[in-house]
């Protein structure tokens, strides 16, 4: 239920966008995309660059790379998977427990999923990730920027892009302050 909470975290964001000036769009007004450059930190327009390999263009990741990189979005935010198996897939996902059982209380996570549209590789440990969030197979956020990490020799989600959309929703737990929780690493 920790990909629930993550899901309805974000099905939350992307109706509170929907409902607040989306004009009754599925995710791809202007408020939805403030809310995919802010989700990630990347425009969409440096979809490819990071502050992780100096601003330098990702190349577009191996196959292996890419699977492993959408079986981790997949997993942490489908509406099945545990807070368990969303947590090991979050970059230092035990300092996000709290926060992980929190988001799984909305009536919205029974529905979402996430799906990776692209992953380019920007260095050997971070990989740029395009992806959409769905609920009952709709868009409510498309092309949504954030990031992938290798820790510990595993693709999992960079704890940045789950704290950019938590800060959307306003509520970040302290470990989203914490560089040495969030940094991309180098």
């Amino acid at each position: 239920m920790g990909a629930r909470r993550i899901a309805t975290a974000i099905t939350t964001i992307a109706l509170g966008l929907v409902i607040a000036g989306c004009s009754g769009s599925s995710g791809s007004g202007p408020a939805a995309a403030s809310a995919s450059r802010s989700a990630g930190s990347a425009s969409p327009s440096a979809t490819a660059s990071s502050s992780a390999t100096g601003g330098q263009p990702g190349r577009p990741a191996p196959a292996a790379v890419s699977r492993a990189v959408a079986a981790a979005y997949a997993t942490f935010f489908s509406s099945r998977s545990t807070w368990r198996q969303s947590q090991a897939v979050l970059q230092n996902g035990a300092r996000f427990h709290a926060a992980l059982v929190a988001q799984g209380k909305s009536q919205y996570a029974s529905t979402s999923k996430g799906r990776v549209r692209s992953v380019q590789l920007l260095s050997p440990k971070v990989a740029s990730v395009t992806y959409d969030i769905l609920s009952n197979g709709q868009p409510l956020l498309q092309d949504v920027h954030g990031h992938a990490v290798r820790q510990k020799g595993t693709w999992v989600v960079a704890a940045e892009t789950f704290c950019g959309l938590l800060k959307l929703q306003g509520q970040a737990p302290r470990a989203c302050s914490d560089p040495s929780v969030t940094a991309l690493p180098s």
